[in-house]
């Protein structure tokens, strides 16, 4: 839900610097420059709690390998990482 809040927001930023440019009549160009420069620094700079929410939601969201809820199956994938790893330096082949 951050996630989809913070770029709504940085959207709707972006949105509303692109058209008060155009309508000083900065240009096409530069208006959209400005736009993705002044909506970055001001998400950035006004919202950076919910900047690190959506963050860690997104790193959530695309991360390879869901992490086990449970201590056993923790310490299941742990030795079964340490098995591979130790396999592919036997073979010569370092991950």
């Amino acid at each position: 839900m951050h996630f989809l809040t913070y770029s709504l927001l940085r959207l709707a930023v972006l949105v509303a610097v692109f058209l008060l440019s155009m309508w000083l009549g900065v240009g096409l160009i530069l208006s959209g420059i400005a736009a993705v420069a002044i909506s970055f620094a001001v998400s950035y700079l006004f919202f950076p709690r919910l900047h690190a929410a959506a963050g860690d939601e997104f790193r959530g969201w695309i991360s390879r390998t869901p992490r086990p809820r449970n201590r056993v199956a923790l310490e299941d994938q742990e030795v079964e990482d340490a098995y591979v790893d130790r396999r592919l330096r036997e073979e010569g082949r370092e991950s």
